[in-house]
């Protein structure tokens, strides 16, 4: 499909796999004076015959506005039509929105939450909509990618609650229909995921470890290792790459126009091998002695004293940190040959780390301090099947059933 009268703007690149995708690309002149968006994604396929009077409709639809924002008009961004989509405009370009508040990568995952939203009820007007529409919704959301599979609950669950979100803004921008829809909702219950059962436990670890050092990869090994004894998250461990804002000077271990920060570094370490370390979700301060973690030390022992620069964890093909999503695609391979299950993920260390520690016995703030949570309960969401406390108190029933007999 080619860029005319029914589908002006229209371009289309190719995937990697030979597949295209669809954009609505602005006019150079237009865009180089300002106007925006400069191109906008348009998840159509042009193969579909019935998606021809979709892609044709989007495309004049945008090329109307460019040549209305060409001809004098700007368009005001606090404009509401009350449709979904509207809401979603103004969500995210109100800068009181808490859209605009939440860290890049929430903002991320808010984004492609949204994208779904407004391609399958962007037209929908919120008069319109009623307590049969949302349950529709979330049944059609949870469905499962293929006959056999299992429901999608938790999409589901993040499509209602990224609705919820929206109409809790709405309300507090005095749009219309808001504050109702948001009190069906507040009445209404959806069906969520059931919590994580699964825990990286200690024979994981050291199986994943031998396997990790016997095809070269050290840093996995190390990362694991930290993760598992100290409890901490994977992006605390190994860092991550976060967008570089405009207009800001590139410093540090850059890749492309984002760069590596929060990850554990060698200077983190003092010579008495201490780390002290503020967490990136919540800012708390952890502090580790590595000295009582006999697997981090074994490891830390075969890193040459020249290699002690920099990142704690490099990828060793690339000679730095991992990009996106890398850790976690080399990690399941080497999780593989260990005979860790599919569905034990790296993740779930810190929830092997908090259970065993529960079951040596450890008090929960004892935990809570350790990991970084502000709240002991959110410490006690990551404890699965620990026995420290049953075996704690069946002691204690046991004890008083002695000393009654003696009586």
């Amino acid at each position: 499909m080619h860029s005319n009268d029914e589908t002006p703007g229209l371009k289309r690149r190719r995937n990697r796999d030979g597949t295209f995708r669809l954009y609505w690309v602005a006019r150079s002149d237009l865009t180089k004076k300002g106007y925006e968006p400069k191109s906008v994604r348009l998840h159509y396929d042009d193969t579909d015959p019935s998606h021809s009077a979709l892609i044709s409709s989007a495309c004049k639809r945008l090329q109307a506005e460019m040549l209305q924002w060409a001809g004098g008009y700007r368009r005001n961004p606090s404009r509401f039509d009350g449709t979904v989509g509207g809401l979603i405009k103004r969500y995210q370009l109100d800068p009181e929105s808490p859209y605009n508040g939440v860290k890049w990568n929430t903002r991320r995952t808010y984004t492609e939450r949204l994208d779904k939203i407004e391609r399958a009820i962007g037209s929908r007007a919120l008069s319109a909509i009623g307590l049969s529409d949302f349950r529709r919704w979330y049944d059609a959301a949870k469905k499962p990618k293929a006959e056999g599979e299992e429901e999608r609950i938790t999409k589901a669950h993040n499509f209602m609650r990224m609705i919820r979100q929206m109409l809790s803004y709405g309300i507090a921008a005095e749009l219309p229909e808001c504050e109702r829809l948001h009190k069906i909702l507040d009445e209404t219950r959806f069906k969520a995921a059931p919590r994580r059962r699964e825990r990286l436990e200690l024979s994981h670890v050291v199986s994943f470890i031998e396997k990790a050092r016997e095809r070269g990869r050290l840093s996995l090994a190390l990362g694991t290792a930290v993760q598992f004894e100290t409890g901490m998250r994977q992006k605390d461990v190994i860092g991550e790459w976060e967008p570089i804002p405009k207009g800001t000077a590139p410093h540090g271990i850059v890749l492309g126009n984002k760069r590596w920060v929060n990850g554990l570094t060698w200077t983190d370490i003092n010579s008495g091998l201490v780390f002290s370390k503020a967490t990136t979700k919540t800012g708390a301060m952890v502090s580790h002695d590595l000295n009582y973690y006999p697997l981090t030390l074994a490891l830390l022992d075969e890193v040459p004293a020249e290699k002690r620069v920099g990142p704690l964890i490099v990828d060793e093909t690339a000679g730095r940190p991992y990009a996106d999503h890398a850790y976690a695609r080399e990690w399941r391979q080497i999780a593989k040959l260990a005979g860790i299950p599919d569905s034990i993920r790296n993740m779930d260390a810190r929830a092997g780390a908090i259970t065993e520690a529960e079951d040596a016995g450890a008090d929960l703030d004892e935990i809570r301090s350790a990991v970084g949570h502000t709240q002991a309960s959110t410490t006690a969401r990551y404890l699965r099947g620990a026995l420290g406390k049953a075996r704690s108190v069946a002691e204690k029933r046991a004890a008083s059933r002695t000393a009654k007999e003696r009586k």
